[in-house]
C-alpha cells in the first residue's frame, strides 16, 4: 500500500507481535507501530495521541483481560478502529465484542499478510465513511 500507516499494537506476546509486524512490513511501505505490553501501557499512548489509524489488540494481557479490557480500550480509542486479535475461537464473545464498538475480532491462527492488510484497510475504510 501507498500511504503511511500509524498502528498501535497492545500485545503482550513476543512471538505474536513480531509476526504482526513482519506481515505488515510485507505489505505496507512505511509503517509506524507503538507497542504496549500491558493495558496501563495501551492508556498512557492513547492518552497522549489520538492519530493512529488502527489499534490491535490482545483479548488477554497480564493486567487486565477480556470484556473489562475491551470496553476500555474501545473507551480510550476514540474514534479509531479497534480489532481484537485472540488465540480462542469463541464466536459469541466475538459478536458481543462487536456490538461493543470493535471494528474486527481475528483469530490469530487465521493471520496471513493479505488477511491482516484486508481488515485494517476494511476497519479504516468503515470508520472513515
Amino acid at each position: 500500500m501507498g500511504q503511511d500507516l500509524k498502528l498501535l499494537i497492545i500485545e503482550d506476546n513476543p512471538g505474536d507481535f513480531v509476526l504482526i509486524e513482519e506481515y505488515l512490513s510485507e505489505i505496507w511501505n512505511s509503517v509506524n507501530i507503538d507497542h504496549a505490553e500491558t493495558f496501563d501501557e495501551s492508556k498512557t499512548l492513547l492518552e497522549t495521541n489520538q492519530d493512529y489509524h488502527s489499534i490491535m489488540l490482545d483479548l488477554s494481557l497480564p493486567d487486565m483481560s477480556g470484556e473489562a479490557l475491551v470496553k476500555k480500550v474501545v473507551e480510550l480509542a476514540g474514534g479509531i478502529p479497534v480489532i481484537v486479535l485472540t488465540g480462542y475461537e469463541n464466536q459469541e464473545f466475538g459478536l458481543k465484542t462487536l456490538s461493543m464498538g470493535v471494528a474486527d475480532y481475528v483469530l490469530k491462527d487465521e493471520i496471513t499478510p493479505y488477511f491482516l492488510n484486508k481488515v485494517i484497510t476494511y476497519s479504516m475504510e468503515r470508520n472513515r465513511i
